[in-house]
């Protein structure tokens, strides 16, 4: 279970890609503080994303063959205005319940140059003890136009709460219409902005020290702790190699072999690929052919002179069926059949025999008696018992498309000698990427080897450490030996003496 984190006004989530980053600042982050639907205005940074897109600027329109400007509100303008609106309407109404939150969600931050991007907004981000900023910044009537329509929208929203009202929109708090007049911005404490960005990105903007130092950056590791059972036990397709060993076994190769300087830019997370659902198949999906057969045998029993024939054919075909499925599905079909070996000659005692044709074992389609069944409907019952468990899988084609890609253009990018060692060819043999993911086979299994043996290991010292909390906790016995013999001067020295 996640943890709730505290509440900075700033964060920024960051690490190794497949860390989950994006998912967390929405699902635990912006949700610690009560933000979720249009109070989470998101916004993704990229080398070409503007001062302009981010606050707000003019917009060509085109109506009717004229050419006309409109003010076109960026994401960081419309989460302020939605943090004024939220702080008005609770001052309206008593501050009961007090304001909601919002936040400001920008993913990709550090793709974006950010003293570009954030202007004179930089300023802002000083916040004092009560969460307001603590300067103020002079900004232009285009900003301030943009902020005045988003205002008007979002209290009619607070108002009306999503239902048509006729009722006047509360007035602006005194703090927020002295800025305003003022043509100054302050960021409210109820307004967060939380960023995400990967460690690995080398195509990135730097961000200074100045810009670092007004957020508060949580470092998202590659452990598998927060993670869904159904992604962390995720088999790669065609394997049984289980994701979070996999994975583990990975980082592993990756610290031990990768001799970059910043380790945690190279790592792998726990999402990088996500785990595929694969529903649960039935017998008649996953053995058409076989229930076909079996069909065409249970109508071959009204042949005449070879009904006893096809009555043994359809008897093994159904338990031929049974052997190759699953050991639940298996006994799923003997119930289904109340198979008992020791019946003979009819040993599925739950499908109906006509007693003066008994020699023809199966040759009712349809049952006479209650609580029996023919083979019509034994058969549509048996194609609907599971043959598999629903499972979730890591699909290799992603494997050799994403991950084996990482690995071959950022991990070992400079190097490829320790991937040639891991599938144990030569260098000279490795020297494209598509003669990397020829081998994806061999790499999965490399890499799956070595993790299910280090899982074999972990289990072997829990098992190991478990025996021996056990015996410690055994009180200790021994013999009453007479007083002054050997055996009782023995039993005097300390128990766990040479331990």
């Amino acid at each position: 279970m996640s943890s709730t984190p505290p509440h900075h006004h700033q964060l920024i989530l960051f690490g190794p890609p497949g860390t989950s980053k994006s998912r967390r600042a929405r699902d635990v982050n912006a949700a610690a503080l009560k933000a979720v639907g249009d109070s989470v205005i998101p916004a993704m940074f990229h080398p070409d994303y503007s001062h302009g897109e981010f606050v707000a600027r003019l917009l060509p329109m085109s109506e009717a063959g004229v050419i006309h400007y409109d003010v076109h509100a960026g994401p960081f303008i419309q989460a302020l205005a939605r943090a004024y609106a939220a702080l008005s309407s609770a001052e309206a109404r008593g501050n009961v319940p007090p304001p909601g939150n919002v936040v400001l969600l920008i993913d990709e931050i550090n793709r974006g140059n950010c003293a570009e991007v954030f202007g004179e907004v930089f300023q802002l981000l000083d916040r004092d003890d009560s969460g307001w900023s603590s300067y103020e910044v002079s900004v232009s009537p285009v900003v301030l136009k943009a902020l005045d329509n988003e205002l008007t929208r979002a209290l009619d929203e607070q108002e009306s709460n999503g239902q048509e009202s006729d009722e006047v929109p509360p007035p602006l708090t005194a703090e927020i219409k002295r800025l305003i007049d003022r043509r100054r911005l302050k960021l409210p404490p109820n307004l967060y902005l939380i960023g995400t960005m990967n460690t690995s990105d080398e195509s990135v903007y730097f961000m200074d020290s100045a810009f670092k130092r007004r957020w508060h950056f949580e470092f998202r590791s590659v452990g598998f702790e927060e993670v869904d059972a159904c992604q962390r036990d995720a088999r790669i397709a065609g394997t049984e190699h289980r994701w979070s060993d996999f994975l583990d076994a990975l980082n592993a190769f990756i610290l031990d072999k990768c001799s970059s300087p910043k380790m945690d830019d190279k790592l792998v997370g726990p999402w990088f690929i996500k785990a595929r659902r694969h529903l649960a198949r039935s017998v008649g999906e996953l053995c058409a052919a076989q229930v076909l057969t079996i069909a065409n045998h249970a109508a071959g029993v009204h042949l005449q002179g070879r009904g006893a024939d096809f009555s043994s054919k359809f008897e093994q075909g159904v338990l031929a069926l049974a052997r190759g499925l699953p050991a639940s599905a298996a006994q799923a079909v003997h119930a289904l059949a109340q198979y008992d070996p020791k019946h003979q000659p009819r040993t599925f005692v739950a499908i109906d025999t006509d007693a003066q044709i008994e020699s023809f074992r199966y040759y009712l389609k349809e049952p006479r008696n209650a609580g029996k069944l023919g083979t019509n409907s034994f058969i549509a019952q048996l194609k609907l018992i599971p043959a598999e468990a629903e499972r979730w899988e890591i699909d290799r084609t992603a494997v050799a498309g994403k991950l084996m890609l990482y690995l071959w253009d950022n991990v070992f990018d400079r190097d490829k000698t320790p991937l040639a060692g891991l599938l144990g060819v030569d260098r000279a043999d490795l020297r494209t990427f598509g003669q990397f993911t020829d081998r994806v086979k061999d790499f999965i299994e490399a890499i799956g080897q070595r993790g299910q043996a280090a899982a074999a290991r972990l289990a072997a010292t829990a098992a190991a450490a478990a025996a021996s909390a056990a015996s410690d906790a055994e009180p200790a016995t021994a013999p009453i030996a007479p007083s002054g013999s050997t055996a009782a001067n023995d039993l005097a020295a300390p128990q766990n003496a040479g331990r």
